[in-house]
């Protein structure tokens, strides 16, 4: 063969296979988008607005296929008949359906239960009433609430955590929200059969492994096949769980149920993730605000756990006041003050392994002259505290925070007795705190005469 021509040929066999590599290489990739939580929120029509701009934001990276991590529909709050679940039904899946991708969606709680609490109830009712709307309307879900499907040789796997209604893996009955039998032994099949799948992902609502003991057997089954990431919802912020055994766990936060009220990072935005992955590998994974497409931390299990520990502190703010009226006098009861003048909380610590920051909004006209006391000392109440780490605390961990006694009041301020009129106190409480970042939560706290 002449030279020239050999030549050439084999610049044409390089070409060729570059250009298959380099397909192959493309076809071996695919874009996940993610969307969050719609349910618990206080409004409905605002958390199906959220819904609907997430998806179009998520459109704009071209995904091949979008994820909802579960509550699309209301089963309690303002949904009196099954007509009322059904419109809300109805607008969810007609938003995931318009983005022309395919789609797969996690069960979660706020789709299913009944309106009475009660731990592994026997009321399905509304559970019948989200399997009714999935064969009404155009769904990826089956004859059962889990359920898989492919995309692009990539194997997709929905798992259903409210097999046990009413329990929680953080929660109430922790021990109770497991992966039944039936579950397992379908989940074993459907991984067998999809063994050589490019790679596997699987979608579920509750965070089970929050319990380990619970999800160890699910775990122990997942890591022997080639699953990537294992992706859950619920708690309405973001959560990076790390890799164990090769598999990646991730929280995904709300896009459209409420938020707590901290910095954006720590649980305060509503959000959209996007994950690519090439091979059997993520590639990027990338979380974004709904409204402004700000890029947000995929926030440490870690920082969560402290940002949790302390949304616990507050909680129990609650119970430090109780004020009555008393022959047209205001008195403060539970609050350290013999008299009842003044307004007092005692639950304030610092549940945490590095130190926080506290300071304490209160209205001028019903409160004043609020002091802080440390020790045998007291400071200015208008100015931050700060407790050393485990300061004031008898336990604590990221969902139980309390004291084995109760302490005197941390923060007091006096009621103005000139100023009997009021019906309520509200006190705005704020936490910082820094560890890879500068955070903070806060709460309100309305405490009502009685």
């Amino acid at each position: 063969m002449c030279p020239k021509f050999k030549s050439i040929g084999q610049k044409c066999v390089f070409c060729f296979f570059l250009i298959l590599c380099l397909y192959s290489c493309k076809y071996r990739e695919i874009t996940v988008g993610i969307v969050g939580d719609q349910f618990g929120s206080y409004d409905t029509e605002k958390s199906y607005q959220v819904m609907q701009l997430a998806v179009q934001k998520l459109i704009s990276h071209d995904p091949d296929v979008l994820l909802h991590v579960g509550d699309i529909a209301e089963s309690i709050r303002g949904v009196d008949s099954f007509e009322d679940y059904e419109a809300n039904f109805k607008t969810a899946t007609t938003i995931m359906n318009g983005s022309g991708k395919p789609w797969l969606v996690a069960v979660g709680d706020h789709d299913v239960v009944q309106p009475q609490y009660q731990a592994c109830s026997s009321d399905r009712s509304r559970e019948k009433w989200f399997m009714d709307c999935c064969q009404r309307y155009e769904t990826p879900v089956g004859e059962k609430p889990y359920y898989s499907s492919d995309v692009k040789g990539y194997h997709f796997i929905s798992l259903y955590s409210l097999e046990n209604l009413h329990t929680d893996p953080r929660w109430g009955s922790i021990f109770l929200n497991k992966i039944n039998t039936d579950q397992l032994s379908w989940l074993r099949d459907d991984l067998e059969t999809n063994r050589r799948s490019k790679g596997i992902i699987v979608l579920v609502h509750h965070p089970h492994w929050y319990v380990w003991s619970n999800w160890m057997e699910i775990h122990e089954l997942l890591r022997d096949y080639p699953v990537i990431v294992v992706i859950a919802g619920h708690y309405h912020y973001d959560q990076d769980d790390g890799i164990i055994d090769g598999i990646r766990y991730i929280v995904m936060g709300s896009s459209g149920g409420v938020v707590k009220d901290t910095d954006a990072h720590s649980g305060g935005a509503q959000e959209y993730a996007v994950l690519n992955l090439k091979g059997r590998k993520i590639k990027a994974l990338s979380l974004f605000e709904v409204e402004s497409d700000s890029v947000l931390e995929l926030t440490s299990r870690l920082s969560m756990d402290r940002i949790q520990a302390l949304s616990c502190m507050l909680d129990n703010l609650w119970q430090d006041v109780r004020l009555v009226r008393k022959e047209g006098k205001i008195i403060a009861r539970n609050s350290g003050s013999p008299d009842g003048s003044y307004v007092g909380l005692a639950s304030l610590a610092n549940p945490i392994d590095i130190p926080i920051e506290i300071a304490i909004e209160f209205p001028g006209i019903i409160l004043t002259d609020p002091v802080w006391n440390i020790a045998d000392s007291t400071m200015c109440g208008y100015d931050p505290i700060k407790l050393t780490p485990g300061e004031r605390i008898g336990w604590a961990n990221y969902s139980n925070v309390g004291q084995w006694y109760r302490p005197s009041a941390l923060w007091q301020a006096k009621i103005i007795s000139e100023n009997n009129n009021f019906s309520q106190i509200t006190l705005s409480v704020t936490v910082k705190l820094e560890d890879i970042k500068q955070r903070f939560i806060r709460r309100e706290i309305t405490y009502s005469v009685h």
